[in-house]
């Protein structure tokens, strides 16, 4: 692998070494930087070459890779007058400077058009793709959660679990940090805060040494709304939503502010939703006598003569409400040191209602048993994130020390209630309380160096320090009349300590861009836990471990638009929350869940490979991709001789993911532009055993599994005359393997319409989701003594209305430095390519 590497380093600077560049930097009238204006060079004597590059938020570009000739050179932006100079190119060493290129507005352009256009939905860096989500009509009046399920390779299941390339070890942040977000309340907080609070989602499947490598399938990035704007400028909105077959609609209000001056940047968001879902559950369960074999190749060669079946329907109802705030303000010093604090925080409650319906068959003699078990639950989960900021700029050409501190709480409490009673036949009824309470709190600290030299090396290298706790005390009663009997009691505490430092290094030599980095991290765990009220059983367990995490990025720019990338890195997926939480959740008495404190990290590796090609009209992408896993967790099923589903969590084998991951972007006419994105990816995991009974024993849960899956999302937008705009998604999901089964296929449609008033300063847009009622989660798993098909299908369509005003002035100013997406360090010159 070092020689490859090494070969790929030498090839890529060999032929960057005989290439021109032409470079500048555009300004308006006033001054100010322009980013993402298109600049092109066409040869005179061979139109079929052609170069281009993009502006950054400085204003500056460099188009690389540039053989000798004569061209023409053309720099357009919408709204301004087209720039065109002839340029000769002499050598190919030659470094052609122009200087400051003024564009000026062009009245007649702006008076004529009557077609809106929308921004670039998509681009993509060296290590990133960047998806502007302001645009995404769909996700009018949505969540985020719901937004996140029309990005391409993410995907949302029924209980809010977030999976990126059909993994869920991702990391969800906000602004470029994790900002409180946990696996145990990521599916709530994602739930509350609205999809038009957020500007960007960043996918980031090989993040840099410089950021926390959790989450080997990579990093997910919300950026929200920021906007530069000279002055004041904000939007307040409204709407309802309304799910077929609810008992109620839902509603929402939202406001964003922001003021800005030489001196201070002020923003503010908040948000406020209600809703209602409703879902049927379906699960058909065989149990079957385990045949004693010495070897085979499937479980289901143990499969026996059928011990019994158990119908399980459920239909739930589920309300809550959320707020979703945010206030912070960047100081200005002077020109070098500037200052921020920002605020973020989630509130409300929630609660359920569901009704079990169970239809148990004894085999044998056909004896009948129908029960049900209503659950009712209610809670709150409050949390919130407090960050400062210090920025010092070393120079104008990008060097800087940034640092920031964070704290994050979050709080959960949960009441639960179950009644079951008997329907026909025998079987025992009772009622029990379940509480569950939580509180996590977490403080991490960074500290970041880059130095730029010139436009072509950037140095970086930082410190990184974290702490975290969470408590989870959870009990469960029997009530008997009055009196109640302790039945379960779990206390969890966990703490952990994680220290690193990192260094990476960039360059770019003519078209050729790399980075290389290295990372080392420190990591020190101490898990107790106890299930009675004594001081004396409390278990504890103190891990620590030393991690290396090394990355490499490589990046040649050809003429005509051609661009390769290769990447790799080392990540890790620490276990945590209800992984290793051996509390027992009791919700369903035939499916009971629990954790595992023995489980281990789970480390990977993963290497890409992928190319970029625009064209006028049309471009796109395509990656192949390879990781692979060692320590791997799953859930793991088995059913227990009172034939109840048990759930767990174990480090179960070795996994290998490869896949081909392309997107296209397609202008076929002046009013429709397509997005597709399709993946396809192979999957192969060795063989798990797991000690189902406790005896010493191991047993096969199953065997060497391997499987073949893709998936594709098609994205239409139209641009309509007199302010309307609409856009069509489609997705397609096949059957895939899952540990112990596999998933059924999925496919849904989305639809969203907008209309544009008083100068696009009052929008009203409909976004209808679902709009065949196709989405539904369902998959067939079996074990060495039973076989069980579930499906969930949330209930009808789900129909938006929102109604946005904005205000304020519009004019653009020259952009600082900010945070919120994530700058990865990659090439060294922050150019990316625009679609």
């Amino acid at each position: 692998m070092k020689k490859i590497l090494f070969f790929m380093v030498a090839m890529f600077a060999v032929m960057a070494m005989e290439a021109a560049v032409v470079k500048g930097k555009i300004v308006d009238a006033g001054g100010a930087a322009l980013d993402f204006v298109n600049v092109k060079l066409t040869s005179k004597t061979d139109n079929a070459s052609v170069y281009g590059a993009i502006s950054d938020e400085n204003g500056q570009f460099a188009v690389e890779g540039v053989s000798a000739g004569e061209y023409e050179l053309d720099i357009t932006f919408v709204g301004y007058q087209t720039i065109k100079r002839s340029i000769t190119i002499k050598s190919l060493n030659e470094q052609v400077a122009l200087g400051k290129l003024v564009l000026r507005e062009d009245a007649k352009m702006l008076g004529e058009v009557e077609v809106v256009g929308q921004a670039s939905q998509m681009r993509f860096d060296i290590d990133k793709k960047v998806f502007n989500v302001d645009q995404n009509l769909a996700a009018s009046g949505a969540s985020a959660s719901e937004m996140l399920q029309g990005i391409p390779s993410v995907d949302v299941d029924n209980e809010g679990n977030v999976s990126l390339r059909n993994s869920t070890s991702v990391e969800v942040w906000i602004n470029g940090k994790p900002s409180g977000l946990t696996e145990e309340n990521r599916a709530q907080i994602l739930e509350q805060m609205p999809a038009g609070s957020i500007e960007a989602v960043e996918i980031i499947t090989n993040p840099s040494a410089k950021f926390n490598p959790e989450g080997t399938a990579g990093i997910i990035n919300l950026v929200l709304k920021k906007d530069r704007k000279a002055g004041y400028y904000g939007s307040v909105s409204a709407g309802g939503m309304y799910n077929i077959g609810s008992p109620a609609p839902g509603a929402h209000v939202g406001a964003n502010f922001n003021y800005n001056s030489s001196l201070v940047d002020f923003y503010a968001n908040i948000g406020l939703r209600y809703m209602n879902h409703e879902s049927e559950n379906y699960t058909d369960r065989y149990s079957f006598e385990r045949l004693a074999m010495d070897s085979y190749d499937d479980v289901r060669e143990q499969w026996g003569d059928t011990i019994s079946f158990l119908n399980t329907l459920s239909d739930s109802r589920r309300n809550f409400w959320g707020l979703f705030a945010r206030v912070g303000a960047d100081f200005h010093i002077n020109d070098k040191n500037s200052i921020g604090i920002s605020f973020m925080g989630h509130g409300g409650s929630n609660g359920s209602r569901n009704l079990n319906t169970y239809t148990r068959v004894d085999w044998a003699g056909m004896d009948t048993t129908i029960y049900e078990r209503e659950n009712h639950q209610t809670g709150i989960r409050p949390s919130y994130n407090v960050s400062l900021d210090y920025v010092y700029e070393i120079d104008k050409k990008g060097s800087e020390v940034r640092t920031s501190i964070e704290y994050s709480g979050h709080q959960r409490s949960g009441d639960y209630v179950y009644e079951q009673r008997a329907i026909e036949g025998w079987s025992p009824e009772y009622t029990q309380i379940q509480r569950q309470n939580g509180k996590n709190q977490s403080t991490r600290y960074k500290l970041d160096y880059t130095q730029k030299f010139g436009q072509t090396m950037k140095l970086e290298a930082g410190l990184y320090g974290s702490w975290q706790q969470r408590l989870s005390p959870s009990r469960a009663w029997n009530m008997e009349g009055e009196d109640s009997l302790l039945i379960q009691f779990n206390d969890f505490d966990y703490e952990e300590w994680i220290a690193a430092m990192y260094a990476t290094y960039g360059a770019k030599f003519g078209p050729f861009s790399m980075s290389v980095g290295l990372r080392g991290e420190y990591t020190n765990t101490y898990v107790r836990t106890r299930d009675i009220e004594e001081e004396s059983a409390w278990q504890a367990t103190r891990r620590s471990y030393f991690q290396v995490y090394p990355t490499a990025f490589l990046s040649y720019a050809f003429p005509n638009n051609h661009e390769l990338q290769a990447n790799y890195t080392r990540r890790i997926n620490r276990p945590r929350g209800r992984q290793i939480n051996a509390f027992r959740d009791m919700s369903d008495s035939t499916n009971i869940s629990f954790g595992n404190p023995n489980l281990d990290p789970e480390i990977s590796s993963a290497v890409e490979l992928n190319y970029l090609k625009t064209w006028d009209n049309h471009a796109i992408s395509a990656g192949l991709y390879y990781r692979f896993s060692d320590n791997e967790m799953e859930r793991v099923r088995y059913l227990g001789e009172d034939n109840v589903m048990y759930t767990t969590f174990e480090n179960v084998a070795r996994r290998q993911r490869a896949g081909l991951e392309v997107v296209a972007k397609n202008k076929v006419t002046k009013w429709l532009n397509l997005t597709t994105t399709v993946n396809c990816y192979y999957s192969a995991m060795d063989s798990v055993f797991y000690d189902t009974d406790l005896d010493g024993t191991l047993d096969l849960l199953y065997p060497f599994q391997q499987s073949f899956s893709w998936n594709a999302r098609i994205m239409a937008n139209f641009l309509i005359p007199m302010g309307w705009s609409a856009q069509l998604t489609g997705m397609y999901r096949s059957p895939d393997v899952v540990a112990q089964g596999k998933s059924n296929s999925q496919y849904t449609i989305d639809l969203g319409v907008r209309k544009s008033f008083l100068d696009r300063k009052l929008n009203l847009a409909l976004s209808v989701r679902d709009l065949l009622n196709s989405r539904r989660w369902a998959s067939t798993t079996w074990g060495d003594n039973f076989w069980q098909y579930s499906s969930h299908e949330p209930r009808g369509t789900m129909f938006s209305l929102s109604l946005t005003y904005n205000f304020g002035s519009m004019r653009a100013k020259k952009q600082r430095p900010q945070s919120g997406g994530m700058d990865m360090g990659g090439d060294g010159m922050d150019e990316g390519m625009d679609f």
